[in-house]
């Protein structure tokens, strides 16, 4: 008869004790937050979380995703920030608990103003630098006339969207 790894043994123990509806939750928060360049492991634990009809501690998150100590805290702490997650206590309980935050328009606003609004506005402003700088580079001499019109189209056709932009987002601002 073949064993199982320890570590592998202690993985099947974790994923048969979560539904279908729960692992297929933890699968896409994990993928989403990969195809945002954030730790698979912080999209598992919202998925998770998300799924759970009772606070988890970070022992609970650990066991059940199979997920270093280290991996589980990051995680909270990011999800926290974001307020996505927070921190519950559970009488008789000394350790940190963690729900999912149920309002997800109140999530999507957050994401909104932290994340989103300040990156519109940073990104327009290197736009209309990256503009001067090509306009100084066709004046130096270090550009031809020709590459000069075609980046610029390019940059003017950027700086278009980000006006679009900037004029929607207050407007899905008010729908969250």
């Amino acid at each position: 008869m073949q064993t199982l790894p320890k570590e592998r043994a202690r993985d099947t123990v974790a994923v048969a004790s979560l539904s279908q509806a729960r692992i297929e939750m933890i699968d896409a928060g994990g993928r989403l937050c990969q195809l945002l360049g954030l730790p698979r492991s912080t999209g598992q634990i919202y998925g998770l979380l998300f799924l759970s009809a009772k606070a988890l501690s970070l022992d609970d998150i650990t066991e059940l995703l199979a997920i270093s100590k280290a991996s589980a805290s990051t995680g909270t702490r990011q999800l926290v920030g974001w307020r996505a997650i927070r921190q519950v206590w559970v009488p008789g309980e000394r350790r940190d608990h963690f729900e999912v935050e149920p309002d997800i328009a109140l999530l999507l606003r957050t994401s909104y103003n932290d994340f989103i609004k300040p990156r519109l506005s940073s990104s327009g402003k290197r736009v209309e630098k990256m503009s001067a700088s090509l306009k100084q580079d066709l004046a130096d001499g270090q550009m031809s006339r020709e590459d000069y019109d075609i980046c610029s189209e390019r940059l003017d056709n950027f700086l278009s969207l980000q006006r679009k932009l900037e004029v929607l987002a207050p407007l899905a601002e008010t729908l969250l």
